[in-house]
């Protein structure tokens, strides 16, 4: 005689799938728990024996000679020789394989001097490190704390001992530290010109204003620095414009040149009719 599934008996068997597949999910879960668990603990015991044994390959290769005996950097100019000492934390004699070249490298590439570096083994004794360091560039009056000498992409590399990086332009206002390179740039072609200014101030985020040495406030615009540059250098040739007490010379006008001596006092240098300088 068959047996049928009546709805009680279809009832108590779904209820006990259901059960087991609860139980199965929680089951599942908990291999997993387990399996990462073992997991993490693997891979410390591996890493413990990887160090173990590297430790181990080291002090014998040690006892075969490599041993540090100089450690060679190149292109080291403004970076600190403690700095550096500290950071490379090796001494003569030291396991030559023992150096993690990676921790050094990634070391070296938090002081701000260090633009880029390589470093190597060079066997059987020697540590070789190549530098490419930041170049000062100019001096940001508004760094935080105190003034700070900027490389050409606004980093500040020192906050003391600015006499050691020679004559730099002193640069102030809201993003001159990253507009500085732009200046010194259009300034190289204009040598007459930028070895007169004292200061370099960034109006509003779009334009220059030079404070020369004679107090002369050069206004440059915010388009065509360049050319308005290279118009002041030659009407400083031509008239000795930076020369005659000034209080302002306006280059913010493609056509002319306005002088200010005084409030009122305000003058014309180039006409409009007058032939481009």
């Amino acid at each position: 005689m068959k047996s049928r599934m009546t709805p009680r008996r279809l009832s108590r068997f779904g209820w006990v799938m259901t059960q087991l597949v609860r139980v199965g999910k929680i089951f599942i879960l908990l291999l997993l728990i387990l399996w990462f668990g073992l997991w993490i603990l693997a891979e410390g015991f591996l890493d413990r024996t990887e160090n173990w044994a590297q430790g181990k390959v080291a002090n014998v290769a040690a006892d075969m000679g490599l041993r540090i005996k100089n450690v060679d950097v190149e292109g080291r100019h403004y970076l600190p020789v403690e700095s550096l000492k500290e950071i490379i934390a090796v001494h003569p004699g030291d396991p030559l394989l023992a150096v993690d070249l990676d921790h050094v490298k990634n070391e070296l590439q938090k002081n701000p001097w260090v633009k880029d570096v390589s470093i190597r083994r060079a066997l059987p004794d020697r540590i070789v490190i190549n530098l490419i360091e930041r170049q000062p560039l100019a001096i940001w009056l508004d760094a935080p704390g105190t003034p700070g000498v900027i490389d050409e992409d606004g980093v500040v590399l020192a906050q003391t001992g600015f006499e050691q990086f020679g004559p730099l332009l002193a640069v102030s206002g809201p993003d001159s530290e990253k507009q500085a390179a732009n200046l010194m740039a259009l300034l190289s072609a204009q040598p007459d010109v930028a070895v007169r200014i004292q200061k370099a101030v960034y109006i509003s985020g779009r334009r220059w204003d030079l404070v020369m040495d004679g107090g002369t406030i050069v206004k440059l615009p915010e388009e065509d620095a360049g050319l308005s540059l290279a118009r002041l250098s030659r009407a400083q040739e031509e008239t000795k414009i930076l020369d005659q007490g000034h209080k302002s010379v306006d280059l913010r006008q493609a056509d002319r040149i306005i002088l200010e001596n005084k409030p009122g006092d305000i003058r014309d240098l180039l006409l409009k009719d007058a032939p481009p300088v």
